[in-house]
């Protein structure tokens, strides 16, 4: 089952598969406790979608936790915003000038491991003629739901040419280092060849040693290849937009914006060895991309691609999070990601190493709304509308009602 039916359920979004009938009154079936299968589960049965943050939020287009209960909001125009105990506080954790136009603006913020006791965290942010900075701040002492500008120090600048693909995405990997990741530098089909040129670092992640730094240093297993810019960890990526690790197995997920034809996400299972190439501009998705720039296989394959000639199925990918959460057992390893142009959420089974099948829960966000996810300090998952809005994954289902599918 890869459609759903949005239905109304108590002011939360909700889904059921496409196949079953509207039921009557609103509020949909529960399965019976012995029925609930990972079938069930892979097809997104029971999963909600329900609205925390409705006001207060202009372009919000990331969510994160510092390790405690409080989830920060990331808006484009500069501002990070807190959420505790179900409300907005009224002074904006941190407030950033940056600038704007196009795709450009405050685009992450991650917090380092030991944030408890070093008070540090990251932000990604484009400056004056669309530079590119990830700068270093700490929080004002004796406040930890304000930060300190006067600590800033921006560690890295890429000057960035066009307004959109910045990429924007910051974490933190299991071997405690900080992954960024960059776009091509925009305009279309990378025309200047950055993604395939390893000496650049626009279509990009990097990967830098911070924790414990004044500034940084390069970890020495970034190094695959003479000439390459020493910060680079992967190569020949497009818009890489949102990215995550799995927090249980540290696998890494990409979620890369496509050109004219495919959407994809690709798998990076963790230990895997640096200087891969995703493929960009030489592959686009599952298929041949453009001959312009030089050909240097062997590529990443995507494992999950979505089309744009199929009746728009995708146009603009938003990778999401593995779910770790404790509330819902079934949903245990299940990645979530979405498609901003389209509004739509998917849910995607790995069913093998590095193989994944997937379910379309969703196509009613409306177009150009699904800008991120989220993932709290529990492992609790959220999703993010532009216009303003975020929402909490959850599900309708019982908590004891997940039975594991068993083969024999």
């Amino acid at each position: 089952m890869t459609a759903a039916t949005l239905l109304a359920l108590g002011g939360v979004a909700a889904w059921m598969p496409a196949q079953a009938a509207l039921p009557e009154p609103a509020e949909p079936p529960v399965p019976a406790a012995d029925s609930v299968t990972a079938a069930h589960a892979a097809a997104g049965v029971g999963i909600v979608f329900t609205p925390i943050i409705t006001s207060g939020l202009t372009l919000p287009l990331f969510v994160t936790h510092a390790g405690d209960d409080r989830l920060f909001v990331v808006e484009k125009a500069g501002k990070i915003k807190i959420f505790e105990n179900g409300a907005l506080r009224p002074v904006p954790f941190l407030t950033q000038t940056v600038t704007t136009g196009s795709e450009r603006g405050l685009l992450s913020i991650a917090f380092e491991p030991a944030y408890a006791s070093t008070g540090r965290f990251y932000v990604y942010w484009t400056g004056t003629s669309g530079l590119v900075n990830i700068t270093r701040m700490g929080v004002q002492p004796g406040d930890p739901n304000q930060a300190d500008p006067a600590s800033a120090a921006t560690l890295l600048t890429i000057t960035h040419p066009a307004g959109n693909h910045n990429g924007g995405w910051l974490g933190f990997g299991p071997d405690q280092l900080l992954y960024a990741s960059v776009g091509d530098g925009g305009t279309q089909e990378d025309p200047t060849c950055q993604a395939q040129n390893t000496a650049s670092r626009l279509g990009k992640i990097l990967r830098l040693d911070v924790v414990g730094q004044i500034t940084y240093t390069v970890p020495v297993t970034n190094s695959f290849v003479v000439g390459q810019a020493p910060e680079v960890w992967g190569w020949g990526l497009r818009n890489p937009w949102r990215n995550s690790f799995d927090r249980q197995t540290g696998d890494l997920y990409v979620g890369d914006v496509g050109n004219g034809a495919w959407e994809e996400i690709s798998y990076v299972p963790a230990g895997s060895a640096t200087g891969l190439n995703f493929g960009w501009n030489r592959r686009e998705g599952p298929a041949a991309g453009y001959t312009t720039c030089a050909d240097t296989p062997p590529y990443v394959s995507p494992v999950i691609s979505h089309s744009h000639s199929s009746g728009q199925i995708a146009t603009s990918i938003t990778g999401g999070y593995v779910y770790r959460g404790a509330k819902y057992p079934w949903l245990q390893g299940k990645y979530f990601y979405a498609d901003y142009g389209q509004g739509k959420v998917w849910i995607a089974t790995q069913t093998s190493p590095g193989v994944f099948s997937t379910a379309q829960l969703t196509s009613t966000f409306g177009f150009n709304s699904l800008s991120s996810w989220g993932e709290d300090a529990a492992g609790e998952l959220y999703l993010v509308n532009y216009g303003g809005t975020v929402y909490r994954l959850d599900s309708f289902l019982p908590a004891i009602a997940f039975i594991p599918l068993v083969t024999r």
